[in-house]
């Protein structure tokens, strides 16, 4: 589409921009690592909305001027009250500067002629000024690319030059500005750049609060507006994120009374969408529902997950979280479009589902975990193992081998979490010893959970919860297996050797072998 156009307008872009699309995050974070003292002066170039100019003047206390041909800086200059011009920045504008900082996310890309662009962008610095620039990183762009990350960076149409860091480093230097350091965030590149010497501030707690507060700064707006569900539904997101629940109560106490204000629907209590949101396009989408409401849903269930609610009161809640990222997906892309935000929710969502189920030893976790296949390599392996646990602890062995069948579930692999692999491995030892043909195996797996736990025990401490009832999986596997000898062994070397062992244990000390029988 062209930017430039009311066309955006009357598709509903200005909405789904303002209340989830664009990526604030991105935008501010980078910006918090620029050393300048307050009063500096900001341009934008591109910042659409210009979250990126209200931020810099609220948080950093800069001032300046943004510039951008879409109709959204029309919306953002009267609905955040800033200096923001609808128009192209051209050489002729220069007379505005100089300025101390020269901001540009996701711009560059765009451009028939990134030299100069680069040129120009170096001409409106100060002495001592610095370029923030970020832009997608050709580099990243291989065939093993998911295609939710592949789209968004290929853009056709729309992306006309994609830069790698030695093509954008080169590029700056040429534009003048010899200074150059480029960090890599994701499948992006950000690149700062200046005539002189600088320092960054890397300070990821203080950048963190800074966006917080920024989001928290706008409470005030109209409930029915779509800035108010703009920063509470980004604040309800980000505080959970940070496990900061009283922050997030706060934006749902804004969040609730802005959604019964604008659409009559009550966030606490919806048994479903909409009717007729899951085939809207975006514009009837947006008079619907929020359009962040997936992302809202999301971060009510796992706030609530935190606080102890059942996994199966909230299945229902991550379900509609689904089906609303799902509705804001299918309204996208009828105009070739995707939102990254809800494509990294919807595989999360479809995660806590899968996990739900699970929960409850219900056998439909297995095709909901294998539906994560081809997304993160290392979220599916957690989820993988997660429902092969609970499906384990529920003793739904079937369901529990056809999901280690299809998900090659035998040996918890090297990045898990500690806690999640000594689960994983020990779930694997149980489901083994309901096989016969498998006790030799399940007897080894339990020796290894139980040396694990032991080269990490302190000193003078009791086992690890775990540690008995994989000795107690090792007796009996091996029991079964009709070497009780050396099951006998086991508990005359480790039950008197350490404090807690349980009743069922200490009892077998056999003083023959047939007291193993009891097991």
């Amino acid at each position: 589409m062209d930017y430039a156009t009311q066309e955006l307008v009357e598709i509903g872009w200005h909405v789904y921009q303002i209340q989830v699309g664009a990526g604030l995050w991105p935008i501010v974070e980078p910006l918090t690592r620029i050393d300048k003292p307050r009063g500096a002066r900001i341009l934008e170039i591109g910042g659409a909305y210009g979250f990126g100019l209200d931020f810099a003047q609220l948080e950093c206390g800069w001032t300046g001027q943004g510039y951008d041909p879409s109709p959204l800086a029309a919306f953002g200059a009267s609905e955040l009250g800033l200096n923001l011009k609808q128009d192209y920045f051209e050489e002729k504008d220069l007379k505005t500067g100089p300025y101390d900082v020269v901001l540009a996310t996701e711009v560059i890309e765009h451009l028939p002629d990134p030299p100069a662009f680069l040129r120009l962008m170096a001409r409106a610095l100060a002495a001592g000024g610095i370029l923030l620039l970020t832009t997608p990183d050709g580099a990243k762009i291989t065939p093993d690319l998911q295609a939710a990350a592949l789209l968004p960076m290929l853009s056709p149409g729309a992306h006309l030059v994609l830069q790698t860091e030695s093509s954008l480093r080169y590029a700056l230097q040429l534009a003048g500005l010899p200074n150059v350091e480029i960090r890599h965030s994701g499948h992006s590149l950000i690149a700062y750049a200046s005539a002189r010497p600088f320092g960054l501030r890397d300070d990821w707690g203080r950048s963190r609060k800074m966006y917080r507060h920024y989001l928290a700064g706008h409470r005030h707006v109209a409930l029915n507006s779509d800035l108010c569900l703009a920063f509470a539904g980004r604040a309800l997101f980000e505080a959970v994120n940070d496990a900061d629940f009283g922050a997030a109560a706060a934006a749902w106490e804004i969040l609730l009374p802005a959604a019964r204000a604008r659409f009559g629907i009550d966030l606490d209590g919806m048994p479903q969408l909409p009717a007729g949101a899951a085939s809207a396009n975006l514009a009837a989408l947006a008079e619907t529902m929020p359009l962040g409401l997936g992302m809202m849903l999301y971060s009510r269930a796992i706030w609530r997950l935190f606080e102890g609610a059942g996994r199966m009161t909230l299945l229902a809640s991550f379900r509609l979280s689904l089906a609303a990222l799902n509705a804001l997906q299918d309204a996208l892309a009828k105009r070739s479009l995707t939102d990254g935000l809800a494509a990294d929710l919807r595989q999360a969502v479809g995660a806590e589902i899968a996990l739900c189920l699970a929960e409850t030893g219900d056998a439909e976790c297995v095709p909901a975990v294998l539906q994560l296949r081809g997304g993160d390599a290392q979220h599916y392996a957690s989820t993988s193992w997660g429902a092969f646990i609970r499906l384990v602890n529920q003793a739904n062995f079937s369901a529990a081998r056809t999901l280690q069948e299809a998900a090659q579930l035998f040996a918890p692999q090297d990045g898990l979490d500690e806690k999640l692999r000594l689960d994983a491995l020990f779930s694997t030892g149980v489901l083994a010893l309901q096989n016969a043909e498998e006790w030799d195996r399940a007897h080894k797996i339990f020796a290894q959970v139980r040396e694990l736990l032991l080269q990490a025990m302190l000193p003078d401490a009791e086992p690890s919860h775990l540690f008995w009832p994989a000795l107690r999986g090792e007796v009996i596997a091996l029991s079964q297996a009709g070497r009780a000898e050396a099951a006998t062994a086991l508990l005359q070397k480790f039950v008197p050797a350490y404090p807690g062992a349980p009743d069922d244990l200490r009892m077998q000390l056999p003083e023959t072998n047939s007291a193993l029988d009891r097991f």
